[in-house]
């Protein structure tokens, strides 16, 4: 559940939604709430409903696109009805032959975040959600198994282009383990960026909480957020849980309990994993965009690659911070067009 200016996109839906919106209306951005009549506008409502379908592999009829006048509305749609079988979550445009970067979540399960640098990226965005956050399969509790399921979607796109992987976080970790066995397969990557990821540090698995215990804290950090005052302990399950976070707009109105337990259920085992994670060696570059951890710590990562890169960033340690900064987007850029020039 991102947060960030106006109201966050609470899942991939209202996200690709709203990218259909934006780009019908030509807009850089705009928020769940925005409305948008195509009555009477046939060319607009099959323009939009036909990169709905791109992105989402489900055909919206004329009649509800024109019934439901906002993102919130269409995203609803979408949700009951399309597929979830799928982590990569490909762009309308997506062209399997050009290059693309490759956004990994972290503890939040989303990668939604990635499609803020859009304007600025010289490559086409993919953004990688948690296997098991739409309930497809059970959500995996290790960094390795993670990485299993996308490489097994990655490698059955084209093998022409480079991979560019990054990850915000715990998402990190995934890049890295997955640009690994890329490579193993004999694939080319050519570029791997962390943006903020927890350095190793095998004492950190010592220390780390139980599931239970991680679900418990963060649904009560979500709560007291939005001015809930709330007990010692709580579940999911307890009264007014869920009708206090959907009053606040954190959770969709469609949604129930079984959908915020499971975004707990990514979160915690997400950054378990990442605490148990001990990563190999990567054979090429790493680039590492650091906003708030010490420089020292980040040393850790020097033995696991071949160079590290480093790149400060002055934000806070969340995504909707860091990917707005300018000075994070050029240095990023950068690094980008920097990966398309070098030869393999």
């Amino acid at each position: 559940m991102p947060e960030g200016p106006r109201r966050p996109y609470r899942d991939q839906w209202e996200a690709a939604v709203a990218e259909a919106y934006a780009d019908e209306l030509g807009l850089a951005d705009v928020s769940i709430d925005t409305a948008f009549s195509t009555s009477g506008d046939d060319g607009a409502a099959d323009r939009i409903a036909d990169r709905l379908f791109e992105t989402t592999r489900t055909r919206l009829p004329r009649a509800e696109l024109t019934a439901r006048d906002t993102v919130e509305r269409v995203a609803a749609y979408l949700r009951e009805r399309a597929p979830s079988d799928r982590c990569l979550q490909l762009p309308a445009d997506f062209d399997p032959h050009a290059p693309s970067l490759f956004y990994f979540h972290s503890a939040s399960g989303t990668a939604m975040a990635v499609r803020t640098l859009r304007s600025v990226l010289p490559v086409q965005s993919v953004g990688v959600r948690a296997a098991g956050l739409e309930g497809e399969r059970e959500v995996p509790r290790s960094i390795e198994e993670f990485a299993s399921i996308y490489l097994e979607e990655l490698l059955r796109l084209p093998a022409e282009q480079p991979y560019l992987l990054c990850g915000f976080s715990t998402g990190g970790a995934i890049a890295f383990e997955v640009a690994c066995r890329l490579l193993a397969a004999g694939r080319r990557v050519a570029m791997l960026a962390l943006i903020d990821s927890q350095p190793p540090d095998p004492s950190l698995a010592a220390g780390v909480s139980s599931e239970e215990v991680l679900i418990g804290g963060r649904l009560q950090e979500l709560l007291r957020r939005i001015g809930v005052d709330v007990p010692y302990t709580i579940t999911v399950g307890d009264a007014g849980v869920v009708s206090s976070l959907k009053e606040a707009r954190v959770l969709a109105e469609t949604v129930g309990p079984e959908v915020l337990r499971r975004q707990l259920e990514v979160f915690a085992r997400t950054l378990r994993a990442d605490r148990f994670y001990h990563p190999g060696y990567y054979a090429g570059d790493l680039h590492y965009f650091n906003a708030h951890i010490a420089d020292d710590l980040v040393g850790n990562w020097e033995p696991h690659a071949r160079r590290v890169i480093r790149h400060r960033v002055e934000a806070d340690h969340h995504e909707y911070s860091i990917f707005p900064d300018p000075g994070f987007r050029t240095a990023f850029v950068d690094a980008v067009r920097g990966a398309l020039t070098e030869r393999p």
